[in-house]
């Protein structure tokens, strides 16, 4: 028969690992990250806006303006190539409002201008593993608009 001691310790244990579930949200965020999509990714095409730069801006500087701001939101440059206009940057594994790490979502940056140099196509690629291990393609429009602001601030019209 289980004596009481052994009956009261396991309930206390029990109970702790039901707050621990409970606090964390579900059981794939305790043991590796979130079971769904975060609400700002939208499966699809990549989005992609067009910024007018503003007149009379030199091209090298709105270059050097973009290339700083994805550093500011810490993107990491993977082809940097400003003869051709082009910049793209490393996947970047998100981190929940918690501050947890979520690497089933990742999300890069290219941005484009045009050869007349008086335009900036800026695509904000995102992805989402799901359970099978595959990525599915889309955006996060949350970043999306935040470098569209940025961006049309620093050099837009």
């Amino acid at each position: 028969m289980v004596n009481k001691k052994n009956l009261l310790g396991m309930l206390v244990i029990v109970l702790v690992f039901g707050m621990m579930v409970v606090g964390c949200g579900s059981l794939g965020s305790l043991f590796g990250g979130s079971k769904s999509a975060p609400r700002t990714f939208v499966r699809g095409q990549p989005g992609t806006s067009t910024i007018m730069l503003r007149q009379g801006l030199n091209y090298d500087q709105a270059f050097r303006e973009v290339s700083y701001i994805l550093l500011q939101k810490k993107f990491q440059t993977e082809t940097l190539q400003p003869e051709a206009g082009y910049i793209r940057t490393n996947w970047r594994v998100w981190t929940t409002e918690r501050g947890q790490v979520n690497d089933r979502y990742r999300v890069r940056v290219s941005v484009t201008f045009n050869p007349a140099r008086t335009q900036v196509s800026l695509n904000v690629e995102g992805q989402w593993q799901d359970s099978q291990g595959s990525w599915i393609p889309g955006n996060d429009t949350a970043i999306s608009d935040d470098l569209r602001t940025e961006l049309t601030m620093a050099v837009g019209n």
